[in-house]
């Protein structure tokens, strides 16, 4: 009876709602393709004499498959000096670090702790043990091509996917939001400020100079719009967020080439292209960017601008290693009614976190920017959620050096970090059925009161079998506890096969008894909060329930205690 008993409980775990789990994920098999639009342009740059030089081909230039060998032609287009701007995606999964690392950290009584390999160390042969050569990687680029060179890639032995370059959508400083949050008797109090942090911001604007610390600003981008209004205010809410933070701008869209500036450890996107249910090739891109360099950037869930309108979470905000950011109304907690919740095609759960999007900066100089709009020092939406989230970070980072390049370990901290309430969280973001964005990040819960743990290396280190056990110690009976796993996942296995790589799940036991537990089906991530039933340690089980082969392994572990 009891081996039965068992048998259902553990039946039970392995199904979540709405999606029954499957024990194995599909292979990788990439091939190139384009965009309909892009499509579109190759038909409409085809001669009349199409066929006289052809190659055969199993899959159309949409990517589809074909019953039988077709043929596409490669060299005859008129005119042949019209081109169109396109955006090119690696298919390739990017190549990682494939040492086999684990690694513990605790910050106790001010002190900072380190165990790497189960061997308790010092911060500086830490950092040294785990610095690696590995060259950075840019998945995508822009380009102007013709026909004739966009079929040129296509044939290439490199899988791609060609599309066109999406143009952007546009989309209190409370001094109360700074308090609300910890940031400013947490962070500032403590001397934690983004020094010695760099961070990037995409954004084809540029913001006012005189508005903005130009001593702790780089601009690298050609700044094709320029002086913005939007530009101006995600500056100004970073660098009031981390004033020592060094922000490096980028022009949106491409993958930012941060390879010369090794002080990048995060950044933000705070801005909005295709909102749709598609998971489309700008997210595939963000997710191999942060997958290859490891660095955690932040995206805005996006503006809802009808109430009749599909709520999804906007372009690039689908990337299942990004950091999505909702937006919270300061006055009274709640979620903003246009903040943008609704989960893509993939069906993992985004937003992750949320926050404050309301800044007031009444002393700003008021100007009217170069498209005629009026900077008054007043900024709303998840763009401003989206800057500020990242402007945390690089507190958090400065304070903890651990999570550096460890963007799985950030999303996991900001997930058990989020411990104020979200008053309507439930009840607006309807699709999700997790621990996550139901509440606001609190400093004071991202820099005390946590124990992190990561594990890295090829797709099949690190699990005994399919399970990773240890034990939490010093538990104490009617405590508040959350936890929470995350993990990177290969953008171009996501684009072309819907799903992601890797399904993990996070099991908390006490006393012999499951107490908690994690297993959704599509999520990068799993998290939980209990309270916990006596003083006995807490065992955790992080099942690896299903895995393509595909990827390494990169898992991040995070536990908060109130």
């Amino acid at each position: 009876m009891k081996r039965l008993m068992l048998g259902i409980i553990l039946f039970s775990l392995t199904v979540c709602a709405g999606k029954e789990k499957v024990p194995y994920l599909p292979p990788y098999e990439p091939h190139s393709s384009v965009s309909p639009r892009v499509q579109e342009f190759l038909e409409s740059s085809r001669s009349l004499n199409w066929g006289a030089d052809s190659a055969a081909a199993s899959y159309d230039a949409l990517g589809r498959k074909v019953k039988s060998s077709r043929t596409v032609n490669t060299h005859s287009f008129i005119p042949r000096q019209v081109k169109m701007n396109v955006q090119v995606s690696s298919l390739n999964i990017p190549k990682k670090d494939e040492r086999t690392i684990s690694a513990e950290y605790r910050y106790e009584n001010g002190v900072r702790h380190y165990w790497l390999n189960g061997v308790s160390v010092s911060e500086t042969d830490y950092f040294n043990s785990i610095q690696t050569n590995q060259s950075f990687y840019i998945p995508s680029y822009t380009a102007s091509l013709t026909a004739e060179e966009i079929y040129s890639l296509l044939n290439g032995s490199e899988p791609v996917y060609i599309s066109e370059i999406m143009e952007a959508e546009d989309a209190a400083t409370y001094t109360r939001i700074l308090d609300t949050t910890r940031v400013s008797t947490w962070a500032f109090a403590n001397g934690y400020n983004g020094s010695g942090i760099g961070a990037y911001i995409a954004e084809n604007g540029c913001p006012k100079t005189s508005i903005i610390n130009t001593s702790n600003f780089v601009q690298t981008s050609s700044c094709a719009s320029g002086v913005t209004r939007h530009a101006t205010s995600m500056v100004r809410i970073f660098q009031t967020t981390a004033p020592n933070a060094v922000l490096y701008q980028y022009a949106q869209g491409e993958s930012p080439n941060i390879a010369p500036y090794s002080k990048i450890e995060i950044g933000f996107h705070s801005y909005s292209v295709n909102g749709g249910s598609s998971y489309v090739a700008n997210d595939a891109v963000l997710d191999n960017f942060i997958y290859a360099n490891d660095i955690a950037s932040f995206v805005a869930a996006g503006n809802q601008t009808s109430s009749t309108g599909s709520f999804y979470v906007t372009t690039p905000g689908k990337a299942l290693n990004a950091i999505t950011v909702g937006g919270v109304y300061p006055f009274t907690n709640n979620y903003e009614t246009f903040s943008r919740w609704k989960n893509s095609e993939i069906e993992n759960q985004k937003p992750e976190i949320a926050t404050y999007d309301y800044f007031s900066f009444p002393n700003d100089a008021h100007f009217v920017d170069d498209h005629d709009s009026t900077y008054n020092g007043v900024s709303r939406g998840t763009s401003d959620a989206t800057a500020f989230s990242a402007g945390v970070m690089a507190d958090v980072l400065h304070q903890h050096p651990f999570f550096k390049h460890r963007p799985e370990m950030a999303k996991a901290l900001l997930i058990t970090g989020s411990t104020k309430q979200i008053a309507n969280a439930v009840s607006f973001d309807q699709d999700n059925i997790s621990a996550a964005a139901k509440g606001i990040p609190l400093y004071e819960d991202l820099g005390w009161n946590t124990r992190s743990r990561y594990w890295r290396g090829t797709n099949s280190c690190c699990f005994t079998g399919d399970s990773i056990v240890f034990t939490e110690t010093d538990i104490v009976k009617d405590k508040r506890y959350r936890i929470a796993i995350s993990w990177l996942v290969p953008g171009s296995y996501v684009f072309s096969n819907k799903t992601i790589s890797q399904d993990i799940d996070l099991y908390i036991i006490q006393d012999g008894l499951y107490i908690a537990y994690s297993n959704s089906v599509d999520n990068p991530f799993e998290a939980v909060e209990f309270t916990a039933n006596s003083n006995s340690d807490l065992k955790i089980r992080i099942i690896r329930y299903a895995n393509s082969g595909v990827g390494n392994v990169a898992l991040g572990y995070n536990l908060w205690y109130e």
